[in-house]
């Protein structure tokens, strides 16, 4: 059993609940032991960055500290289940570490708190720990299910694949496609795995939100996709929830489900659809579970 620091961040306790539940059920039995990072607060979310760096990087920052103090003498790794929760922890980091006078303002203000930050976390996100961390041999002996005649459709997104990760190619990355394949599973061709869910436009630009959300939905389509299989809370979310605006902005019919990819470790497990949260999207996955022998 490997212990990772974990920061769960704020929509796993809300519209990214299936999430943590199949987070919880999958990760001990592939030997990964989660500790949550005590008294954890929002990241701050990418947005707060394009304000202020050092208030949005102090913020953030109070979680990697906290980290460090539970890592005692040790360098800490911490592990984050959201894309942007990764992407702004992460940019933390690697920014501190660049720039000494903005890690200097940043501690003047978590002294407040009195906290510091020396500069030994690393940051990652989940899918990273499941891939890499994971031998191939230990994630297949706990396969019971046939997920042969699934066919999936691997969507990173557009936060993990960003500059300043170490996790696989930021243009063309393929080592979720092939972690799916280990499964079981077939993988579509799927060219927008990259592109943007839209993020929060849906709440101030609905239309170009429908637009974006349109084209993540019409290739997994197109190429006979059973599900979308995402490694972000607001990806999900996005795509899960507004299948039907896209629909009407783009003159088609979806009806896809959306799962996270804990879900997908969790079925090939042979974890019931129930204990994963399978039944809380608001597209169904009946039709997928059918397919499972």
């Amino acid at each position: 059993m490997t212990t990772y620091t974990y920061y769960p961040g704020c929509s796993l306790d809300a519209t990214g609940k299936p999430y943590g539940t199949s987070v919880a059920a999958t990760a001990p039995a592939l030997g990964i032991d989660l500790k949550e990072i005590l008294d954890w607060n929002c990241c701050g979310a990418t947005a707060y960055m394009s304000y202020d760096h050092v208030e949005a990087f102090s913020i953030a920052s109070r979680n990697l500290a906290i980290a460090e103090e539970m890592a005692g003498n040790g360098a800490a790794q911490v592990v984050a289940p959201c894309s942007a929760c990764f992407a702004v922890l992460n940019n933390a980091v690697h920014y501190m570490a660049e720039d000494a006078k903005l890690l200097e303002r940043v501690n003047d203000a978590l002294g407040a708190a009195g906290l510091h930050y020396e500069g030994s976390v690393r940051v990652r996100h989940l899918l990273d720990v499941y891939i890499n961390d994971v031998p191939e041999e230990v994630l297949t002996s706990k396969v019971t299910r046939n997920l042969e005649m699934v066919r999936l459709a691997p969507y990173y997104g557009c936060q993990i694949v960003r500059p300043k990760n170490e996790f696989d190619h930021y243009d063309a990355p393929t080592k979720f496609d092939e972690y799916l394949k280990l499964l079981g599973a077939q993988v579509v061709y799927y060219p927008v795995k990259t592109k943007c869910c839209a993020g929060t436009f849906i709440t101030t630009q609905p239309s170009i939100a429908a637009r974006m959300i349109g084209l993540l939905l019409k290739p997994a389509q197109d190429n006979g996709a059973d599900a979308i299989v995402t490694c972000c809370p607001l990806c999900q979310f996005n795509l899960d929830n507004f299948q039907k605006e896209a629909g009407e902005y783009w003159g088609r019919k979806f009806n896809i489900p959306v799962l996270y990819f804990t879900q997908v470790v969790g079925l090939a497990m042979g974890i019931a659809p129930e204990e994963l949260d399978l039944g809380k999207h608001r597209v169904s996955a009946d039709a997928l579970l059918a397919k499972i022998t």
